[in-house]
Order: C-alpha cells, then structure tokens, then sequence
C-alpha cells in the first residue's frame, strides 16, 4: 500500500473532497483520509452556492446543472414577503449572478464520483487517525497502525478536529444558545426560486427554493423553542410552520426528517502551523444567517490549490511554500464574515428596541440604494479583486 503523498487530508466532507480535487488539479498527489466511507451521508442539509463557487466546480469540471436551482430572488423582510421592512436583492432572471441551491448529499455525490476519477487522489476510507509527528520536512501521520507521510496535512476534519488540536492551534468560540432547525417540505404553490428570510420573534426563518417545488426550511431560534419544535407531532409543526411563513407555498407537507444544530461563531487563531493547514469547519464556523459557511470553505480550499500550484511549478517546499499567504488571505475574510454574521444575528434577534429600530432603518436605506445593495450582492457573491485561480474565469 503506498503511504507517501505530497498532501495529506483528513475528513471527506464537502470541503474535504473539494481541497482534494483543486490540489489534484494543481498537480499533487493526494491522500484522502475518513473515518467513514466517502459516499455516505446523513446530512439533510442544503447549501447556497456563490457564483464563484460555481465557477470553482466548472472549472474542476464537475457538472451540476442538473442539481442546482437557481435563485431567482433574494428577500430579507420582517413580517410577510410584501412587508415595508424588507430588503431585496433580484436576479438577472436565469438566477446566475445570485447564486444556486443545491441539496449537500447530491453535492456530496457528484465531489465523490469526481474524485473516483481522479489518479491523482488515493481514498483512504474508513480509517481512523490517531496521532501526527513532524519529522524534518515531512509529517507522518498515524491511522489505523499505518504510517503515511506527505509534505503538507490539510484539516478538513470539522468544527471538533483532532488535527487542530494536535497542531497545537486554539480557536475564538462564541455560543449562541440557540439551534437551527432544518427540514424540507413539498408545497402547493411554486417558489418561482425566491430564497425568503423572515425575521421573527427570536431569530429567523429562512425558506429556500429547491428542485421539484420542494424548499429547505431552515428556523433559527433558541435552544428550547427549537428542541419543542423539532418534538411537535408533524401535523402541529406544518400549522406552526405555515402560521410563521404567513401561508406562502400553500399546502405543505414535510419530505425530510427535522434535525437540528446547534449555533456557534468559533474562528482558529491561526489557519496554518509548520506544514499544516486548517479548511472548512476545522478553520471557522459562522452562524448560518448569511448562508456563506460553505462558500467560506471552498475559497480555503481555493486558495490553498493556489499555493500548491506555486510550490509545483518552482519545485520547491509544498508544505512551506503553499502556506506563506494562506493564513493572512484567509484569516481576514473569514473574520469579516464571522463579525457580519455575529452583528446579523445580534440585530435580528431584537423584535423591539435601539437594535429593531435599526434593524428597520438599515432595511429601508438599504433597499433604497441601488449601490449598497449591489456592494452586498458582490460581497456575498465572493467576487473581489483577489480571487483564487479557480474561482477566476477561464
């Protein structure tokens, strides 16, 4: 069995398979370790895909045209979809430039079937890792009572990595006590691929278009409110549910168990350390207000393909050269991010007071500025003038 590589990574979520396609693109050789097989999945999740995002899977030539739908619209209101406290963002019509929806396990797949084509990426699945030591210029790593050694270790292993802590770097945690609630309903009336967040008592209720007239509720609220909802038999949810989203969508009826997480805003102090490198969860966890948590990920990923093509193409260290502008690139924007969506958060969760009233005036000047709501689309499009060659157009 070969056990050296050029790049280890560790975890096969999302973010995982990602950094291992884009640094197979660059040109290394690439293991890939998980606890579990690679094609399982239990998360009933969906995610919103930036438009670079989408560039960055075009350009690693994955095909999910027929995964993604599109997001024709975007609502932030307080109160129903025609309330006067609302910000809107509308797309060009084909839902391009706003971004798609796409549900994580046909994500998931369509990164796992990629990968299976990939000679450069070895699966090594389920193993599990046990410890890792520097040796010179290398790392070895420990899984399973064999030893794989590679330049360069890639964290993708979640918000509770082992590799993280092994790598000595602390994180910055925030807990909100509160959760998300997530489920998916199919409904009587179309969407029209309109992605609604509702502000309400607590927290927020995000509905969010899918394929085959079918939307990902995801409410947000505190930990208790969301346990008893999550407990309420199903016919009582659907009433509550459609008493909150003001009747839109009609007839509904629940298509998906309802699970629940729990909300944090946790960043690592540092994103790199001596030839290892944190992406995804491992690196930041944002409150999931904004919708950018994967996004986030997938530019670590991204960025570090940048540095690996670097190193490559000068023959020189992977595990030192890929790491000079990670952290820096990385760390900034995560930490804006993270503060927006904390600032999000804090502000949505008032129903009244100093925070509501500026809740409602941000909404009514926003929405009255065809500038600053452009600024936000961009921004939450990921565009910028230093975007990863990936996520660039080619």
């Amino acid at each position: 069995m070969k056990t050296e590589f050029e790049i280890i990574i560790v975890g096969a979520g999302l973010v995982g398979l990602t950094t291992a396609l884009a640094c197979a693109h660059s040109g290394a050789q690439v293991a890939l370790l998980d606890r579990a097989e690679i094609t399982g999945t239990t998360d009933g999740r969906a995610s919103a895909l930036s438009t670079t995002s989408l560039r960055l899977f075009e350009n690693l030539g994955i095909d999910l045209s027929e995964k993604l739908q599109p997001i024709r619209e975007m609502l932030v209101t307080e109160g129903t979809p025609d309330s006067p406290w609302r910000l809107r963002f509308e797309g060009d019509g084909d839902g391009g430039d706003l971004g798609a929806l796409i549900e994580n396990h046909a994500l998931k797949s369509a990164l796992a079937a990629k990968i299976e084509e990939i000679p450069e990426v070895r699966i090594f699945a389920p193993i599990t890792v046990e410890n890792f030591e520097r040796i010179g210029e290398s790392i070895r790593l420990r899984a399973d009572g064999n030893d794989f050694t590679a330049k360069l270790l890639i964290a993708a292993d979640g918000h509770n990595s082992l590799l993280r802590r092994k790598a000595g770097i602390t994180v910055q945690r925030f807990d909100y006590d509160a959760e998300s609630l997530v489920t998916t309903i199919s409904h009587e009336l179309p969407h029209d691929g309109l992605a609604w967040q509702r502000i309400i008592k607590g927290g927020a209720l995000a509905i969010l278009p899918l394929l085959d007239n079918r939307s990902q509720i995801v409410w947000s609220g505190p930990s208790t409110a969301i346990a008893a909802a999550v407990q309420l038999p199903e016919k009582d949810f659907l009433t509550l549910l459609s008493e909150k989203m003001g009747g839109y969508l009609g007839d509904m009826r629940l298509v998906a168990p309802r699970q629940s997480y729990p909300l944090r805003l946790q960043v690592a102090d540092s994103f790199s350390n001596d030839r290892v490198a944190l992406v995804g969860d491992a690196a930041h966890v944002i409150h999931p207000l904004a919708g950018q948590g994967l996004n986030l990920g997938l530019r670590d990923a991204a960025a570090l393909a940048d540095g690996v093509k670097t190193a490559l193409s000068t023959g020189q260290d992977i595990g030192v050269i890929s790491l000079l502008d990670y952290d820096l690139w990385r760390n900034a924007d995560t930490r804006q991010f993270g503060l927006l969506t904390h600032l999000i958060s804090e502000i949505s969760g008032a129903k009244s007071g100093v925070f509501g009233h500026v809740r409602r005036l941000g909404m009514t000047l926003t929405n009255g500025s065809s500038i600053l709501t452009s600024a936000l689309a961009k921004r939450a499009s990921g565009e910028g003038p230093e975007l990863p060659a990936l996520m660039q157009r080619y």
